[in-house]
């Protein structure tokens, strides 16, 4: 993981000094996961998973991370895991549909860390041959909703949740370059909350 000099992130009051890293995790990795992961707390669970879910679920759920067909790309503040976006294919073959999933621990919420994220993990499914992401987002998140419309994603209300689906183009030179700085770690600077290039925009 990059050690370069401290990175910024942009809050509504300023700037905060975190040292934030985004890359890729590794399957070794999979503690840091799960540790991630039951640092959620209630409300925040139920934002990802949908509802509320035990240690003991999440323990079966990282468990079952299929690291060969999708991915997990994480945001490390100061060498700590604190944010996750995950890539799952639908189905078991080489299908060009999969799912994200965003999680951010609370007290890193509001700073632009998800919408981060997002963008890294389109660059990611669009370099694996996705066509389709999907996301699942509770009806009451304003935040994931946010980063859904940010995105160009169709949205619809079901059951409850918001179904958004965001059509990808193919991987390019540009988005293959920009996975292999998430392989490697990528220190990021300064993460402003506007004006990033969103998926739509990046065919």
């Amino acid at each position: 993981m990059s050690t370069a000099a401290a990175g910024f992130t942009r809050s509504r009051s300023g700037i905060t000094p975190w040292r934030v890293v985004i890359r890729a995790l590794w399957p070794c990795e999979h503690e840091h996961f799960l540790r991630h992961l039951l640092r959620l707390d209630g409300p925040t669970r139920s934002e990802r998973f949908g509802r509320g879910v035990s240690d003991d679920w999440i323990a079966r759920y990282a468990a079952e991370t299929d690291w060969l067909r999708g991915a997990v790309l994480g945001c490390w503040i100061d060498g700590t895991l604190r944010g996750a976006a995950e890539l799952r294919r639908y189905g078991s073959g080489p299908s060009r549909t999969g799912e994200t999933a965003l999680s951010i621990e609370p007290a890193f919420q509001n700073h632009g860390l998800g919408s981060l994220l997002a963008r890294r993990i389109v660059v990611i499914a669009r370099n694996r041959g996705i066509a389709t992401l999907c996301m699942l987002v509770a009806a009451g998140n304003g935040r994931m909703r946010s980063i859904a419309q940010k995105l160009g994603a169709r949205m619809a209300l079901a059951g409850g949740q918001i179904e958004a689906e965001l059509t990808l183009g193919p991987g390019t030179a540009a988005t293959l370059a920009e996975e292999s700085q998430c392989l490697g770690g990528s220190l990021e600077p300064s993460l402003p909350k506007t004006a990033m290039p969103w998926a739509t925009r990046m065919r």
